[in-house]
């Protein structure tokens, strides 16, 4: 077996030199771009993420007020506000004419004893 040192020459053919070197080129460009792709689709994960948890919160602090309101919404609370305080204004007037309809009855009772007892 012969001795290998640096001094050792090795006989390759040119076309097989050429040809190792282009496979070197080739499998370095596949992994330069495999890397960047591999690092765009983490880059588009951590983005999802991001807004992933940004919904999250919005969903669990909108409802909450926590979130502020639409334009929308705070016109139906003032229309609920304003429908509220009505009903509150109804059931007032009502309670009002139940005792005016109980003194006009209490009033036409001592009418009619009066006029019974005017009668006789």
């Amino acid at each position: 077996m012969p001795e290998i040192d640096d001094n050792t020459k090795v006989a390759i053919p040119l076309r097989n030199l050429v040809a190792l070197g282009a496979g070197i080129v080739m499998a370095t460009t596949a992994y330069v771009t495999l890397d960047t792709r591999i690092i765009s689709i983490e880059h588009g994960q951590e983005i999802q993420n991001m807004n992933i948890l940004e919904n999250s919160a919005f969903v669990r602090e909108w409802p909450l007020g926590l979130r502020g309101a639409l334009p929308d919404d705070l016109i139906q609370n003032a229309k609920i506000m304003a429908l509220e305080e009505r009903n509150v204004e109804i059931h007032e007037l009502r309670r009002q004419l139940n005792k005016i309809e109980v003194e006009i009855g209490k009033l036409n009772a001592q009418v009619t004893v009066e006029n019974q007892s005017g009668k006789e």
